[in-house]
């Protein structure tokens, strides 16, 4: 399940530099909402919700697909690395 959501994070990364790109102008301040709501967006399409996988109960599968495109759009690298710290053991 983790790599689905780095997969998306990877995504979402090259869609929020495409539309940096093709907006060149845009005010560097729209670029984490933008963002935020491509990682939404991409959750939700493709039904990924990283808390009801990790067994941590939401009532609502939209709040689930919220905070994992949120987690999503922070990119890559804080998605692989929180993957690694679930992936430890227990000391």
């Amino acid at each position: 399940m983790l790599h689905k959501v780095l997969a998306l994070a990877v995504l979402s990364e090259i869609i929020t530099n495409l539309i940096k790109t093709l907006a060149p102008n845009l005010d560097k301040a729209y670029i984490p909402p933008i963002a935020g709501i491509v990682g939404i967006i991409l959750s939700w399409l493709t039904s990924v919700g990283l808390f009801s996988t990790l067994g941590i109960p939401v009532k609502y599968a939209l709040v689930d697909y919220l905070l994992t495109g949120v987690i999503v759009s922070r990119g890559a690298n804080i998605v692989h690395d929180l993957a690694d710290r679930l992936n430890q053991e227990p000391a």
